[in-house]
């Protein structure tokens, strides 16, 4: 099991000096870029200076115009793809400035959780940083299959290798992705979460996949919060 390291305060104060590599590579001024967030060129001044650091949406939201991962601005993480297994990893390059590191699980290990306390951690062997604003009950795993690809390119997409994280504290709401197990089946599943005439569906963005009934034994066990791209 890997274990949690401790708060590195240098590579926390790091991150504005990632924004404006990002920026410098992209021929980006302050201007620019608080155009394209929608903010005042005072408040990206207080990002980069690191007097301030942004909202997590507002991360995403920067990291997406730079071409790049928040996990990555805020905590220096790269990606990397596994040639034995193909599958996406985090390749650390700072020290890991987090206390409570999410665990990425098995799809078979999705039946306990409903509470991650409970999880055998030793059996974990892969993490994702925790973001300051994360709660403490949250997961992640890999996409398998294509249920969740889109064929229209103007949807949300999920690709087998994506790596998906959830909260199980969170309450899904109409078009939200969930983590669901049905009723006598053991395995979970990856669908959108529906609300149509006051009855509840999972719905799959792959339409060749069917659109699913949810009843009171159908158990949710987690709304997704983030995911990267493989």
């Amino acid at each position: 099991m890997t274990t949690p390291r401790t708060v590195n305060l240098k590579t926390m104060n790091e991150w504005p000096k990632r924004i404006k590599l990002r920026m410098k590579a992209l021929g980006l001024t302050q201007e620019t870029l608080a155009n394209k967030m929608g903010l005042t060129r005072g408040a990206i001044t207080h990002y980069l200076s690191g007097r301030r650091m942004p909202p997590y949406k507002q991360l995403e939201k920067m990291a997406d115009i730079l071409l790049t991962d928040a996990a990555w601005l805020q905590f220096g993480l790269a990606r990397e793809l596994d040639p034995v297994t193909n599958t996406l990893h985090y390749k650390i390059l700072d020290d890991l400035p987090t206390l409570h590191p999410i665990p990425i699980i098995s799809w078979e290990q999705i039946d306990v959780i409903a509470d991650t306390n409970l999880l055998d951690r030793s059996k974990v062997t892969d993490w994702v940083p925790r973001m300051y604003n994360d709660g403490l009950q949250s997961f992640a795993l890999y996409v398998k299959g294509d249920s969740m690809t889109s064929p229209y390119g103007h949807m949300d997409s999920f690709r087998e290798g994506d790596l998906v994280q959830f909260d199980n504290d969170h309450t899904p709401s109409n078009g939200k992705y969930v983590i669901a197990i049905l009723p006598g089946v053991n395995e979970a599943i990856f669908r959108q979460y529906v609300i149509d005439g006051g009855i509840q569906y999972l719905k799959p963005l792959n339409p060749q996949y069917p659109l699913i009934q949810i009843d009171d034994k159908t158990r949710i066990c987690g709304v997704m919060i983030y995911y990267i791209c493989s």
